[in-house]
């Protein structure tokens, strides 16, 4: 094969009966590395990834990809919290995709559990009202607003934030207010703030430009922690209005 040449599967080869194979071959592209190739279709190595990228990966929804071999994979279902095996196309396709169901859960064991409903996306709903309510956010680990019409959608549906952290987020530490996401507001000062990451667990400062945003916004490091890691609600109205 020389080089330049384009990754896709070889549908011309022939059977020596003059049929076409039933599991086209794939042609590597030259810059693959080796190690994405298996029994001659690509994987989606893990390695050298961090597990933040890991987790990302594994939220992923699966894709078996445009082609049409038949190669048995794993992929994580972010619905049941488990490995569950597919059929990818042999190309293409996402990082959800793992050689065998150890390769899976060793990828993906760091991802929290949540309750049933918590997993559900958000759903609006047939109808026409504006009801401000929570959803839990599978992919960002967080609690979000969202607008519902006021029939039908589903479980993962909460009038207030607290409510929906109090259901659904893991291992929470410290009032709804921290996990709010980080607001910069809406006017145009510069004020170092600091909020509270709930995807590092960790306190870190961004520019409030004075105006609107959320409660979770602190005017020290100090105040952050106190409030978010150590579940000291004291002051909490004097340290995000100062």
């Amino acid at each position: 094969m020389g080089t330049g040449q384009p990754w896709t599967p070889a549908s011309s080869l022939q059977l020596r009966s003059g049929e076409p194979s039933a599991r086209p071959r794939l042609l590597p592209r030259p810059w693959a590395p080796r190690q994405w190739w298996s029994g001659g279709f690509p994987r989606f190595p893990t390695l050298g990834l961090t597990q933040a990228q890991k987790q990302r990966a594994c939220l992923l929804p699966p894709d078996e990809g445009p082609c049409r071999a038949l190669v048995p994979r794993w992929y994580y279902d972010r619905y049941t919290q488990s490995c569950q095996e597919f059929t990818y196309g042999g190309c293409h396709g996402n990082a959800n995709n793992f050689l065998t169901l150890d390769d899976c859960e060793k990828s993906c064991w760091t991802i929290k559990k949540v309750p049933k409903l918590c997993r559900m996306e958000a759903d609006g709903g047939p109808c026409r009202s504006h009801l401000r309510r929570y959803a839990f956010n599978l992919s960002s680990m967080m609690c979000e607003e969202f607008i519902y019409g006021g029939c039908y959608g589903n479980g993962n549906n909460f009038r207030d934030l607290q409510a929906c952290a109090d259901h659904c987020l893991p291992e929470k530490t410290g009032p709804s207010l921290c996990y709010s996401p980080k607001d910069e507001g809406l006017c145009s000062s510069s004020v170092p703030r600091y909020y509270y990451d709930t995807k590092t667990k960790s306190c870190k400062q961004f520019r409030y430009t004075g105006c609107g945003g959320n409660a979770n916004n602190f005017v020290t490091e100090t105040d952050c922690y106190n409030v978010c890691r150590k579940g000291k609600i004291v002051s909490i109205l004097s340290v995000t209005h100062r």
